[in-house]
């Protein structure tokens, strides 16, 4: 009895994972247990990004603009790359003397307490 409740939670699983329509009606339900994997996923991922961004800044001399990094990250990496776990762009902080690269975080809204940043790294000189 135990076996087949395995198999069918297996087929479940699978069905919701792999048919989309099933996954899209699942996702609000399950992103409340997923959000802390998808908390260490951005994270790895803006950390990621920070040293792809310093690479090019050795490379080209500047930051890529703010308005262009999802298009810097697609031209470098792929088009969905440019995205976080929650679906959101990853974005470019610059500041006078420092950039930051960061994530909207779960509430998808950019600048709350919530976003997932890079540590701050200098800016290049002009």
């Amino acid at each position: 009895m135990t076996s087949k409740l395995f198999w069918i939670l297996l087929l479940v699983v699978a069905a919701v994972v792999l048919v989309k329509p099933l996954r899209d009606r699942a996702s609000g339900h399950m992103e409340p247990a997923l959000n802390p994997v998808y908390e260490w996923n951005t994270r790895n991922r803006v950390h990621d990004l920070q040293r792809l961004t310093a690479r090019e800044i050795s490379v080209a001399g500047d930051l890529p603009r703010p308005r262009d990094f999802q298009s810097f990250i697609s031209r470098l990496e792929g088009g969905k790359s440019a995205v976080d776990s929650w679906g959101q762009p990853y974005y470019l902080a610059v500041s006078r003397r420092t950039y930051q690269v960061g994530s909207s975080g779960r509430d998808r809204v950019r600048g709350t307490p919530d976003d997932i940043l890079s540590e701050p790294a200098p800016r290049p000189r002009a």
